[in-house]
């Protein structure tokens, strides 16, 4: 083998090498994820009732709860969520939440204007997250399906079974 050839050859299997350990960066960036998920919702805590304008409840709340979600290729995530909101007996409800996976990841949603009762169709928007989530962005609706405040201990409790959305990841 020339001297020529032997540089070829040994210049391919270099770039062969590096192909395939990682080191160069490959022609395409990663791919859009985007989809469709539904799932479940549990979540209790507790409110505290504000001293506002007589015949006008308002009151703040915290919840903790567990997120069962499946998309629509069947795969199964939990999620862990946190929810602080301001709710007025006029105007509905206002709630920051964050969904954090088992993982560590973690989703932000923001949810604006419904009342905090039975049978309600909520609407939320997917801002943001981290981790493998990073970008994340969509909407979601439920219905809740139960909702019960123990005014003696100012405890709440919302269940749904029917959260439905999209979803798109960058």
């Amino acid at each position: 083998m020339s001297r020529h050839g032997l540089r070829l050859g040994l210049l391919k299997f270099v770039i062969l090498l590096a192909a395939v350990t990682g080191v160069m960066p490959t022609p395409f960036s990663a791919a859009t994820e985007e989809g469709t998920f539904t799932g479940t919702w549990i979540a209790s805590g507790e409110r505290q009732m504000q001293d506002f304008a007589e015949g006008r409840d308002v009151f703040t709340y915290s919840v903790k709860g567990h997120l069962n979600l499946k998309d629509s290729l069947g795969e199964v995530a939990d999620f862990w969520s946190e929810c602080s909101g301001l709710w007025d007996a006029e105007t509905g409800s206002t709630a920051r939440c964050v969904w954090r996976g088992l993982e560590g990841q973690k989703v932000f949603i923001v949810m604006d204007g419904q009342p905090l009762e039975e049978g309600v169709q909520v609407t939320g928007e997917i801002i943001g997250g981290t981790e493998k989530m990073a970008g994340i962005k969509g909407s979601f609706t439920f219905t809740w399906t139960s909702v019960f405040i123990n005014e003696d201990t100012d405890t709440l409790t919302g269940h749904t079974e029917n959260i439905s959305g999209i979803y798109r990841i960058p």
